[in-house]
C-alpha cells in the first residue's frame, strides 16, 4: 500500500513539463502533460485526467507555486468553462463552472468533507492555497458518486501530506517560504515541518500568513477596504498499520479578521463592517488496499467541516442591518465509505455517503421602536439587547443520506460505466421557526434517483471517443425552504430541482510529435445541459402576490458548449492552449445573461541549464458578452491578460520564484458575484516575488 500512495502522489503532483512516464518504463525521462495527471475524481477508479471520459482537469501544486497563487481561484485560467466570480476581494469569490456559480450548484469538497458557506454578498471558500497538493475540478453533474448539489460539478481539494516533501531516505525538515507582492503591499509568509519518525507514521504542520493592503485596480483606482489579514493551519498525519492499511488524521484552519465591505461580490458602496471569518475541516481517514485481494479496495472518511462569519459594527444602514453582532454559521458532518471490488472484466465501485448539515443564523440588537420610513434609520431604540433568528439567513438541519453502485465494464477497446444513485434528504426547522408557525408541519422530505452511462472507445493507441449522460438533481436549500422575506409564507412545498447532462467527446495522446522527447494530448468536449424545475426567487408583489412563498420550481433552462483543450510537452519546456464556449437560454427563450464570456488561454514555458531555471508565459483572452443591467442590454467588454512567471533553484536548498500578473496593467472587469453582471474593476499590475528554503 505504501508504494501504492506513493506512485500515486508522484503521479499526480508531476509538473506538466517534466514529471517522469511511471506507467511507462520503457521510455524514461518521458514528459507528460497537463491531461496526464492521475485523478479519482470523475469514477473513483484512479486513472489519467485524458483517460476518464469525463471533463476533468488537475491542478497540482506546481502549478499553484508558479503563479504564486493568493487564493484557489489565481489557478484556474487554463481550465474551460471554470472561473471566479465575485470581484477581486479575498472574501468575495465563487466558483463558477459552466455558468452556475451558486454555492449550492458547486460541490466542494476537502480531502472528502462536504466545505460549503453561503451568504448574502459574500464568496463561498477561503482557504489557503498553499495548503493543497492538487486541486481536481469535474465538470458537469457527478451525482452518482458525490451526490446532490453538484450541477455545475465537483471541486475536489486534497491537502498537502509529508510525502510531498520528504525525499527517499529523509527523516525530517522544515521548508520556509516568504514572499511579497507589490500591488497591494502584501506580505506572506508559510512554513512547512515534516517528518517520518518511523517507517509508519508521516507528520505535516503548516502555517500560513498573508497580510496586504489595498489592492490597486486595472483602472488606477484604490478597492477600498480590500486588504487581508489572514492565516492558515494544518495539521495531518498518516499511520501505516501494515503494508496495506493506514490510517490519517488531519485538520486544517483558515482565519481573516479585518474592517471590509459588506459587500464583496460586487460593484457598489454598501458600507463597511467588522468581520471575522474561521473556516476549519477535520478528517479522521481509513485505506485498506490489501495487495492481494482484488475485491477490497475501501476507504472511509469521517469530516467535519465548520464555517463562520461574525460581522459587527456596521456603518451607516449597516449599524440597525448588522445589530451589535450577526452570526453566520455552517456546520457539516459528512461520512463516506466507498469500496471498489474487481471482479474480471468489472470494476464495480459502491458505497454510502451521509452528511448532516446545521446552518445557523442569529443576530443581537436593541429593537427599533421608532423607524424613519423614509430613510430607513432607526430613531428610537429599546434599552435592551436581543438575540433573535435572522429571518433572511434562516437556520435548520438538512440530514443526507445516499446510496451508490457504478459498475466499470471493459471489454477490448470499450469501457462502459453505468451508475445509479439513491439519495434521502430530510430538513427540519428550528424550534423558534417551528414554533412560530404552528399550524404547519415544517419538517420536509425529499427523495431523488438518478442514473448515469458514460461509453469510452479506444479506436487505438493515440484516438478515443467517449459519450455520456448523467441525471442531477439538487434538494431545496434550508434557506429556500423557510425563507419570511418581507413577511412572506415559507416554500414547504418546493420540489427537487433535476438537470440531464449529455456529453460527446474525443482524445487524443502520443509521443514522439517532433522529437523523441516529446508528447501531446488533446481533448474535446461537446456538452448540453436541461434544468427543470428550477428553484427561483420571485419577491415582485405583482406576478407574486404576498404572502405567497418567495421560492417556487418555476423555471428552467438549457445550455450547450464546447470546451478543447491542447496540451504539448517536451523535456525543454511546455505549451497548453484551451478554448470554451457557452450559451443558453431559459423557459422564456430570454439569453442566460449570468453565462461567462467564451475565453481562450495558452501557458506555455521553457526550462534552462538542467531545469535549475524554468520560465514561465500564460495569456487569456476573455470575448465581451451581453448582460442584462436593471433591464437594460449592455456590453462587458473583452479583454486579454499576460503574466510571466520564472523559478530559480539556486542551490538543492534555496529557490526564488517571480510571477508578475495582468503584465501590461490592462483595464478590465469581472464577473459581478451576485447576477453575474458587470462586476468590479480586475487588478491591475502585481509584481510577487518569493523566496524558500529547506533545511
Amino acid at each position: 500500500m505504501r508504494i501504492t500512495k506513493l506512485a500515486a502522489c508522484l503521479a499526480t503532483l508531476s509538473s506538466p513539463l517534466m514529471a517522469a512516464d511511471l506507467e511507462n518504463p520503457n521510455h524514461t525521462n518521458m514528459p507528460v502533460t497537463a491531461l496526464d495527471a492521475v485523478t479519482v475524481t470523475a469514477t473513483r477508479t484512479a486513472k489519467s485526467a485524458l483517460n476518464s471520459a469525463q471533463a476533468v482537469n488537475v491542478i497540482n501544486a506546481e502549478q499553484i507555486e508558479q503563479v504564486l497563487a493568493s487564493s484557489v481561484f489565481d489557478s484556474l485560467i487554463s481550465i474551460p468553462n471554470v472561473t471566479a466570480t465575485g470581484g477581486p476581494r479575498n472574501m468575495g469569490q465563487k466558483f463558477n463552472v459552466r455558468g452556475f456559480s451558486d454555492a449550492e450548484d458547486v460541490l466542494i469538497s476537502v480531502d472528502g468533507a462536504i466545505q460549503t458557506f453561503e451568504k448574502y454578498r459574500m464568496g463561498s471558500f477561503f482557504s489557503d492555497p498553499e495548503l493543497y497538493r492538487s486541486v481536481n475540478v469535474k465538470r458537469g453533474p457527478s451525482t452518482v458518486l458525490h451526490g446532490g448539489g453538484a450541477l455545475g460539478g465537483v471541486v475536489e481539494m486534497e491537502l498537502k501530506d509529508a510525502s510531498d516533501f520528504l525525499a527517499p531516505g529523509e527523516q525530517g525538515g522544515v521548508k520556509v517560504k516568504l514572499g511579497h507582492h507589490g500591488n497591494n503591499n502584501e506580505n506572506n509568509g508559510t512554513v512547512y515541518a515534516y517528518a517520518r519518525p518511523t517507517d509508519s507514521l508521516d507528520i505535516l504542520t503548516s502555517y500560513v500568513k498573508r497580510s496586504s493592503g489595498d489592492f490597486k485596480l486595472s483602472n488606477g483606482e484604490t478597492l477600498d477596504n480590500s486588504g487581508i489579514e489572514a492565516e492558515s493551519l494544518l495539521l495531518k498525519a498518516e499511520y501505516y498499520l501494515n503494508e496495506d492499511s493506514l490510517i490519517g488524521l488531519s485538520y486544517t484552519k483558515s482565519e481573516d479578521n479585518q474592517r471590509t465591505e459588506f459587500n464583496t461580490t460586487d460593484p457598489g458602496a454598501w458600507g463597511t463592517v467588522y468581520r471575522e471569518i474561521e473556516q476549519s475541516v477535520t478528517n479522521l481517514s481509513y485505506e485498506l488496499n490489501p495487495a492481494n485481494n482484488p475485491y477490497v479496495n475501501l476507504t472511509a472518511r469521517l469530516g467535519r467541516t465548520q464555517s463562520q462569519v461574525v460581522e459587527s459594527d456596521g456603518s451607516g444602514t449597516l449599524k440597525d442591518f448588522i445589530g451589535l453582532e450577526s452570526n453566520y454559521e455552517y456546520n457539516i458532518t459528512t461520512l463516506d465509505i466507498a469500496n471498489t471490488s474487481l471482479i474480471k472484466q468489472h470494476a464495480l465501485t459502491y458505497g454510502m455517503q451521509y452528511s448532516e448539515k446545521d446552518r445557523v443564523g442569529t443576530k443581537l440588537s436593541y429593537p427599533c421602536l421608532n423607524l424613519d420610513m423614509q430613510t430607513y434609520q432607526c430613531i428610537d431604540y429599546a434599552e435592551q439587547a436581543i438575540q433573535n433568528e435572522i429571518t433572511s439567513q434562516p437556520g435548520g438541519t438538512q440530514k443526507r443520506i445516499g446510496v451508490y453502485l457504478q459498475d466499470e465494464f471493459t471489454w477490448q477497446a470499450l469501457t462502459l460505466t453505468t451508475g445509479l444513485r439513491y439519495e434521502k434528504y430530510k430538513t427540519t426547522a428550528t424550534s423558534s421557526f417551528a414554533n412560530s408557525f404552528n399550524n404547519l408541519d415544517t419538517d420536509v422530505d425529499h427523495s431523488q434517483v438518478v442514473p448515469a452511462l458514460t461509453a469510452h472507445y479506444q479506436i487505438n493507441n493515440q484516438l478515443a471517443v467517449f459519450s455520456s449522460y448523467q441525471q442531477g438533481f439538487r434538494a431545496p436549500l434550508i434557506d429556500e425552504l423557510y425563507d419570511q422575506y418581507g413577511g412572506r409564507d415559507p416554500a414547504l412545498e418546493l420540489k427537487v430541482e433535476n438537470s440531464t447532462n449529455k456529453e460527446i467527446g474525443a482524445s487524443y495522446q502520443n509521443q514522439n510529435i517532433f522529437t523523441n522527447r516529446d508528447a501531446l494530448t488533446a481533448r474535446v468536449i461537446y456538452f448540453k445541459v436541461k434544468i427543470d424545475d428550477e428553484i427561483q426567487s420571485n419577491t415582485n408583489i405583482a406576478t407574486n402576490p404576498e404572502p405567497a412563498a418567495r421560492y417556487n420550481n418555476s423555471g428552467e433552462n438549457q445550455r450547450d458548449g464546447i470546451e478543447f483543450e491542447v496540451n504539448y510537452a517536451h523535456t525543454l519546456g511546455y505549451a497548453n492552449f484551451s478554448y470554451s464556449r457557452i450559451s443558453g437560454e431559459n423557459q422564456n427563450n430570454e439569453p442566460l445573461w449570468y453565462l461567462p464570456a467564451d475565453k481562450f488561454a495558452l501557458s506555455s514555458g521553457l526550462n534552462f541549464f538542467n531545469d535549475v531555471l524554468k520560465t514561465g508565459f500564460n495569456i487569456q483572452h476573455v470575448n465581451d458578452r451581453t448582460v442584462l443591467v436593471s433591464g437594460i442590454e449592455q456590453q462587458h467588454k473583452s479583454y486579454v491578460l499576460a503574466g510571466i512567471n520564472a523559478s530559480w533553484d539556486i542551490n538543492d536548498s534555496w529557490n526564488a520564484r517571480l510571477a508578475i500578473d495582468n503584465l501590461f496593467d490592462k483595464e478590465y472587469q469581472v464577473i459581478a458575484g451576485t447576477t453575474g453582471a458587470i462586476g468590479d474593476y480586475g487588478v491591475g499590475r502585481n509584481i510577487k516575488t518569493q523566496i524558500n528554503f529547506k533545511f
